[in-house]
């Protein structure tokens, strides 16, 4: 149980280079979980320390659109080819997925686009084996988007 929620409609978190470090779901709910947290930004309602914070370990839950877990998040990842201006975009299972990231692997959220119950981000899939890096993009559906967290520590 977390102490503060939060659905970010004021755009006042933000994820950039916050790693997720597990990935679960189930039938309704796509959840990541942040070991060293996010940025919770001064102007956010829960931030009494009314300068940027990070949290400690957090969680981003998404409330999926659609019955078929699946379909609500696609996972791309991006393969270098020899020509360095093309690379290739794999469509990875949400199985894999979860897999990769519950095994070691990390994903350093970027950048992130908000749409009418869409969310699309710009990742980086970090792991131990070569290529180290793998850069990423996930598209979610989802009705609506969960911040959790516990304790705000200043920057």
């Amino acid at each position: 149980m977390y102490r503060f929620s939060d659905n970010n409609a004021n755009n006042d978190i933000g994820l950039h280079d916050c790693r997720a470090t597990e990935f679960w779901y189930d039938d309704s709910t796509l959840t990541f979980v942040f070991d060293e947290g996010f940025c919770v930004l001064a102007d956010n309602r829960y931030n009494d320390l009314k300068k940027n914070a990070y949290t400690g370990r957090a969680e981003l839950e998404f409330k999926a659109s659609y019955k078929d877990i699946e379909t609500n998040m696609t996972v791309y990842i991006f393969t270098d080819t020899e020509d360095k201006n093309k690379s290739i975009r794999e469509r990875i299972s949400l199985e894999q997925f979860r897999d990769m990231i519950n095994s070691g692997a990390e994903l350093e959220f970027l950048y992130s686009y908000k749409g009418y119950m869409t969310y699309l981000f710009e990742c980086w899939l970090w792991c131990d084996t070569t290529p180290h890096t793998k850069e990423c993009m996930i598209i979610i559906s989802a009705d609506e988007v969960t911040y959790k967290w516990n304790e705000l520590l200043p920057e």
